[in-house]
């Protein structure tokens, strides 16, 4: 009897953990380095489309928060951009049902480096997309993209509101104190505007190692900076900088610790490399200057 009851309780927890891992989704931000404008070396984006569509397969998220969405054109006064149309148009090349699709939708604030999230329809809904102005530390730079995001699916509870940003580039001390501004301002919105409990903050900071000081005012009303120990630039002269980052509120964390919990401490946020990053073959391509960063979460932990 007792052997018959720890054969049960093992087929329980291979059940329990099989039904528990179809609950974690994973979400990515990537900075695709000027998508459609061809910056310096930059090859043209519609040679590499399948190159893109491929990566962003390979990291197995299905919401992205995108930065640096370069060349639009408007398509019944929404913002569309030409070349990320060509990806989705890939991506959904053999999926049939409508509903299963990969969709988009774009910031009509920063011009040339728009601030984008991808996601697919059966996976999440996504409403509301705005930009906001935090304040006046962001009245010369790019300004945050905010979506309302509700997970789809069997024990799929999970509504939270996501904020892309993308802060000042640069080492110097100007650059810094303008990202120290700009959270600040972020997080002083924060507290006065009236979102979700679950809020993820996620994109390009462009902070540099050592400065950890500058997100200290998120820090002070309680959001997490969610820790990655690889690197996100790929450059030579930038090599170890992790400038592509999550950020969660408190009321996030439950769903973040359950999927950590699930995956293991060192999978549930992961740096998408293209293979040995002392071999860069993909990124070789032009395709982007950052890898992307994806952190997995439980989608039925909503509290």
């Amino acid at each position: 009897m007792k052997k018959l009851l720890v054969i049960l309780a093992i087929l329980f927890s291979i059940v329990f953990n099989v039904i528990a891992q179809e609950n974690i989704r994973k979400i990515a931000t990537w900075n695709m380095k000027w998508l459609g404008t061809n910056s310096y070396n930059q090859l043209d984006a519609i040679e590499n489309v399948n190159l893109y569509a491929d990566y962003i397969l390979r990291t197995e998220a299905t919401l992205f928060a995108l930065q640096e969405i370069g060349a639009t054109h408007s398509i019944s006064d929404e913002p569309k951009c030409f070349y990320l149309d060509q990806i989705v148009d890939t991506l959904n090349k053999s999926i049939s049902n409508e509903a299963d699709k990969w969709e988009y939708v774009l910031d009509g604030r920063n011009k040339n480096q728009r601030l984008a999230f991808l996601y697919k329809k059966d996976m999440w809904d996504v409403t509301n997309p705005h930009t906001i102005n935090p304040g006046s530390s962001y009245r010369h730079i790019r300004k945050p993209f905010l979506i309302t995001v509700q997970a789809k699916g069997t024990n799929a509870d999970l509504k939270f509101d996501f904020i892309n940003v993308h802060l000042k580039a640069f080492s110097g001390a100007d650059s810094r104190d303008k990202r120290e501004n700009n959270f600040e301002d972020l997080s002083a919105w924060l507290e006065t505007n009236t979102l979700d409990s679950d809020v993820l903050i996620s994109g390009d900071t462009n902070v540099y190692f050592g400065e950890s000081y500058v997100y200290q005012s998120l820090k002070d009303i309680d959001y997490k900076y969610l820790y990655d120990a690889e690197k996100t630039a790929i450059y030579e002269d930038i090599l170890g900088q992790r400038f592509d980052r999550f950020y969660s509120s408190p009321g996030l964390l439950a769903e973040i610790q359950s999927a950590k919990q699930l995956v293991g401490s060192k999978e549930y946020i992961d740096v998408i490399k293209d293979n040995d990053p002392d071999e860069i073959v993909f990124f070789d391509q032009n395709i982007s200057d950052h890898y992307a960063v994806v952190l997995s979460i439980d989608v039925s932990r909503e509290r």
